[in-house]
């Protein structure tokens, strides 16, 4: 009885197995999955427009809003028209001052990250509302960046502000450290943190550059931080204070090669290796739900510059893995900005004195 027992449990697990069909990763052009061409007229102050763009829905239109070499841009959508521009002064009152490494454009207002010294608001006017020191780092931090380099974009959810303090290299000391992340409550004034600490696998790449970066987003219809980081194939998602690491790698061989430093004087040079695999951009498409990710499977050499191979790796919301998307970044980028429209990026083959050119992309296209 026992024996037929554990035989049809052994048919039925057997059977299930076989129903289940492997998981189809789809290998495409991300060219094939451009709906649209969007056009930014470009003025005779404006050297390049970048790809960070927030949409807003008007009451005269729909706009996009950008800040490049400290003016502010408006742009109506879809037809690109530059509207008006907003200079902001570099001292006094209103000044944002000199170095300012990260900004948050809200519905009537933009803040600033500036002089690694202070969180600024600011009307879109140039007049600086209010000013907030940033915190005080602990001692094993040794120093903080905060940034929104390289791909680290602000976010907010409701009053709070989200950036993140991304070092300029791994040091050994950083292993136990977890304060990256930074809140700000803009009704409370107050800056707290969000944690989490990196793989244990950086230890292998300290003193570079290039392989002790992350990239972080937020996921604002679910709450949840996401983080990637340069070498693991691995997401790190944060929700409700609990870290959860999930597979999102590519089909293709990766090497992590790390790079090299010399004494220049009292002076540490750092000599990433080019040639190496490193995860960068990791961002959500609000239109189709999917989480994007950036890989450089191969980089360039000096004897081969063009040699660079790059995917766009898409996934559900669920971090199943859908496909992974070729594109050369010659032509077109793979970070980008949201729109109704699609998610949009930069076609750099396109662009001339005059406009600059982007690509919308309908990621739903995968699987119709």
């Amino acid at each position: 009885m026992n024996r037929l027992f554990y035989l049809s449990l052994t048919i039925i697990a057997i059977s299930c197995s076989q129903s289940r069909k492997p998981v189809e990763i789809k290998e495409l052009d991300l060219s094939v999955l451009i709906v649209d061409t969007l056009y930014l007229e470009k003025d005779t102050l404006t050297k390049e427009l970048g790809s960070d763009f927030t949409y807003f829905e008007t009451d005269s239109g729909s706009v996009l809003m950008t800040f490049r070499e400290r003016r502010l841009l408006f742009y109506s959508f879809p037809d690109g028209k530059l509207i008006k521009t907003q200079s902001f002064e570099r001292e006094g009152p209103n000044g944002i001052g000199g170095f300012v490494t990260g900004n948050f454009i809200d519905t009537n207002s933009i803040y600033f990250l500036s002089q690694q010294k202070e969180l600024i608001k600011a009307d879109f006017n140039g007049t600086v509302i209010q000013r907030w020191k940033f915190p005080e780092i602990p001692t094993e931090r040794l120093y903080h960046n905060f940034s929104t380099y390289l791909f680290n974009k602000i976010r907010k959810s409701g009053d709070k502000l989200y950036f993140t303090d991304v070092p300029f290299v791994f040091k050994e000391s950083f292993a136990e450290y977890e304060k990256w992340g930074i809140i700000f409550d803009t009704k409370k004034e107050l800056f707290d943190h969000f944690y989490f600490r990196y793989p244990k696998d950086v230890l292998q790449y300290t003193d570079d550059d290039q392989l002790g970066l992350f990239s972080h987003t937020l996921n604002i219809n679910t709450n949840e931080h996401l983080v990637s980081f340069s070498i693991s194939d691995s997401l790190l998602q944060i929700k409700d204070g609990k870290q959860t690491w999930h597979y999102a790698g590519t089909l293709e061989k990766l090497q992590f090669l790390k790079g090299k430093t010399s004494q220049q004087g009292e002076y540490t040079v750092f000599n990433p290796n080019h040639e190496s695999s490193k995860y960068e951009a990791l961002d959500i498409d609000t239109h189709s739900k999917k989480i994007l990710r950036t890989v450089r499977i191969k980089g360039p050499t000096l004897e081969n510059p063009d040699q660079k191979k790059y995917k766009l790796l898409v996934l559900n919301p669920d971090f199943s893995r859908e496909a992974e998307l070729f594109f050369n970044t010659n032509e077109m980028g793979s970070y980008g900005f949201n729109t109704p429209k699609g998610y949009v990026v930069q076609l750099h083959t396109r662009t001339t004195d005059d406009l600059v050119s982007y690509a919308v992309l309908d990621f739903s296209k995968i699987n119709p």
